[in-house]
């Protein structure tokens, strides 16, 4: 079985490669299982591109994925493709819970380098489609609202096992799957949409 869901890649802030300040041109990449799909290129460039690029990718539901993987690229002057940083999404955070067929969930996450440096964050929305089985609600009643989702507990969720990431070495920039062995989980960053800041 699967599930269909619309990703979209709104943007990101404080991009860096080597702790300096994105300049080039920008997009993402994202992974579900063996499944890649790549955003638009953010024309304007720069360390806080702008998307809004929505795709939608198939995701099974028997257990087998539990992240999916998004990675932020830029385009040197020669037109290769280099990486800025990634991020982990953990499937928990958008299905099952609080979080029903049909609901949008905004996500941002922090981004990191293959050495584990802080590179960035990125701002996303996941949204698992209803299909026709699905029962439609009108309004909640009272009664059956629920508390929010406690940010904290979620953060809980992406504790990083064991040692996550390579050392650093003079060696080429290619990043190998697993990163080094360890495993990765996104790390939640709370967005207040409002006021515009981030706490993470």
């Amino acid at each position: 079985m699967q599930r269909s869901l619309e990703i979209e890649l709104i943007s990101a802030e404080g991009l860096k490669v080597d702790r300096k300040p994105v300049k080039r041109k920008t997009f993402c990449v994202v992974r579900i299982d063996q499944k890649t799909r790549v955003c638009k290129l953010d024309d304007l460039g720069g360390s806080c591109p702008t998307w809004k690029d929505k795709i939608e990718m198939d995701m099974p539901i028997n257990g087998s994925v539990t992240f999916i993987s998004i990675e932020v690229l830029y385009l040197t002057s020669g037109g290769a493709k280099k990486n800025v940083g990634y991020a982990k999404i953990p499937v928990t955070d958008f299905m099952g819970g609080f979080s029903p067929r049909g609901h949008v969930n905004f996500l941002s996450y922090r981004l990191r380098d293959e050495y584990g440096d802080k590179s960035g964050i990125v701002n996303v929305s996941i949204m698992v489609k209803p299909d026709c089985n699905d029962v439609k609600y009108s309004s909640p009643s009272p009664s059956s609202i629920v508390a929010p989702v406690d940010y904290a507990a979620c953060s809980s969720q992406a504790a990083v096992n064991g040692q996550m990431w390579r050392p650093r070495t003079s060696s080429s920039m290619a990043v190998t799957a697993g990163y080094g062995g360890g495993v990765v989980t996104g790390v939640p960053v709370w967005f207040n949409k409002n006021n515009q800041t981030f706490n993470g």
